[in-house]
């Protein structure tokens, strides 16, 4: 399997407005093949990495869980370059909020992150709960509240400003770690209800609206740019297999 993957990270603020602060853009060939070579090409070096065959998993599958997990560590990466790069950064001061498209798993030691997690696959509450997070209005959010599975964090919902609809248009889950004194979760709640509202999309400019909001839509166009045309990418892979 060979893959072209990203990460970034948009910094948001007065001075700059919203600009690219880090990216990290890689190639890969994913293979469960002990003899195979990193391919370069006209267009980068796809390097090996090797996927391990678990029993009851389809090779594909654990291509894939390979990839998922060289994805990951880039992200890891990018963040932590990030956040050093705002170290000093106009207008951060060292209070700069990170907020990570998707759960905060594997960055829980980031300062002052977030994970933003845009789809709801499974329930954390009761039913009667539930009732609570689809009354919420525009911009408010549910109490936080300590969540405990393979690894625990700190989280709560809130509804960006949307228009009427579904009892869970506009609602998104906030992580933050769960190392945290409690009264700090609450001012990284407080926060995020102060900050993310402003960024919500509109439906009439984005279809995933409000949750993509648009410091994630820019970053997505960017790293898009930068990861190359999928046609030269594919004719470049079919030149090194024809020239190997």
């Amino acid at each position: 399997l060979c893959a072209s993957y990203a990460a970034g990270v948009v910094c948001c603020c007065a001075g700059e407005g919203a600009h690219l602060l880090a990216f990290d853009v890689r190639r890969g060939l994913f293979t469960t093949a002990t003899h195979a070579v990193d391919i370069p090409t006209t267009v980068g070096t796809y390097g090996v990495s090797r996927a391990k065959l678990r029993p009851n998993t389809a090779p594909i599958q654990a291509l894939s869980l390979a990839l998922q997990a060289r994805l990951g560590d880039t992200e890891i990466n990018t963040a932590v370059t990030a956040r050093a790069a705002l170290d000093g950064h106009v207008g951060s001061e060292g209070g700069a909020l990170l907020v990570i498209d998707g759960p905060l798993r594997g960055r829980q030691h980031l300062p002052r992150a977030l994970g933003y997690i845009k789809s709801h696959r499974s329930g954390y509450l009761p039913t009667h709960l539930n009732r609570l997070v689809a009354s919420l209005s525009p911009g408010q959010r549910t109490p936080i509240f300590l969540l405990g599975s393979s690894w625990d964090r700190y989280t709560w919902y809130l509804r960006l400003p949307c228009l009427p609809g579904a009892p869970r248009a506009g609602i998104v889950r906030l992580e933050c770690s769960a190392t945290l004194k409690s009264a700090d979760a609450i001012r990284m709640a407080w926060l995020s209800q102060a900050t993310l509202c402003r960024y919500a999309s509109t439906e009439y400019k984005d279809t995933r609206a409000p949750q993509n909001l648009y410091p994630i839509a820019g970053l997505e166009r960017q790293l898009r740019r930068r990861l190359g045309d999928a046609t030269l990418l594919y004719r470049g892979l079919r030149r090194a297999g024809t020239h190997h």
